[in-house]
């Protein structure tokens, strides 16, 4: 969560950078054409993704939040797309700032400060998800773990309904097995017809 706002709230600075101050009063018209040139080619999109990478960390975060305290796995892993995803871009444009920075030798132009701001911004963002997607993936493991070990042990102590038994039985088994250290209510004795035919006869037939 704190690193989707720490990205939000710098490219959200940049922005409103971008639109109100890039060129002061004071800069010559031809600098301040070429700063909004330069500017425009290497840092404006990049302003503008960085923005939404700041929403999408937030979402996402809540989402593995959400999926923690629900006991959903699957939601967890979903993370890592995002993560994979914030590192491509950080990459990318951080390759894409070291090649073009010699290719506006030919304006009119001193470097400025923001420029080196964007580039440690985005190695120092880059790094903090690497080390929270490691962190992520240990407890995502051991999450899954422990759920899946939930999920076996109360299947495996849950008698599952036979076709001799009605329902009452089988929930006297089920009982029997998840509170056998409850006093269990004493069981109903109930015979069919076809038991007590049985036992009529059976007693019938061998009485003198």
């Amino acid at each position: 969560m704190f690193h989707g706002l720490v990205t939000l709230g710098f490219y959200g600075y940049q922005f409103i950078i971008e639109s109100f101050y890039l060129c002061p009063l004071d800069l010559p018209v031809e600098k301040c054409h070429n700063k909004i040139y330069i500017y425009e080619q290497m840092f404006e999109t990049r302003v503008h993704i960085g923005m939404g990478e700041g929403i999408a960390c937030v979402f996402f975060a809540i989402l593995y939040i959400i999926a923690l305290v629900k006991h959903k796995p699957s939601l967890t892993w979903i993370w890592l797309m995002k993560s994979f995803a914030v590192i491509a871009i950080n990459v990318y444009y951080l390759a894409a700032w070291l090649i073009r920075q010699g290719r506006y030798d030919h304006i009119e132009w001193e470097k400025q400060d923001y420029e080196d701001e964007f580039v440690f911004t985005a190695e120092g963002l880059t790094l903090a998800q690497i080390v929270i997607m490691i962190l992520f993936c240990l407890i995502g493991a051991i999450f899954t773990y422990k759920v899946r070990g939930e999920d076996k042990w109360a299947h495996d102590a849950t008698a599952p309904p036979l076709d001799h038994y009605d329902e009452e039985e089988a929930q006297y088994l089920n009982d029997a097995l998840t509170n056998s250290d409850k006093t269990l209510p004493a069981r109903v004795s109930k015979q069919s017809l076809s038991e007590i035919s049985r036992a009529d006869t059976f007693k019938h037939s061998t009485g003198v």
